[in-house]
């Protein structure tokens, strides 16, 4: 049960930040009218790719960081972690604090 609802509140948080990028990257895309302004665009993906790929590691050993990284950025709610054990979002909230 535990490791079902890490994996959903992971999942949300992934898909909420990559639809935020998609909509970012289509108003950038949008607005680059001459064939220099497409490159800080393809920029701007990568870069977002390199970040999100670092930010979002399922690994189970490195997911209470990755969760107290989310609630910090506001990506994820406390309330989202309710089911995780007492002593588990306690050290995320630790983490907080850092």
């Amino acid at each position: 049960m535990e490791k079902r609802l890490a994996r959903q509140v992971f999942e949300q948080a992934l898909d909420a930040e990559l639809k935020e990028t998609l909509a970012e990257f289509k108003a950038r895309a949008a607005a680059a009218s001459t064939p220099g302004e497409m490159w800080p665009v393809g920029r701007f993906l990568a870069d977002k790719q390199d970040e999100i790929d670092e930010k979002y590691d399922y690994r189970y050993s490195r997911l209470i960081l990755v969760f107290a990284r989310l609630l910090r950025e506001g990506r994820i709610r406390e309330e989202q972690l309710h089911g995780l054990s007492e002593d588990k979002v306690e050290i995320i909230k630790g983490f907080l604090s850092l």
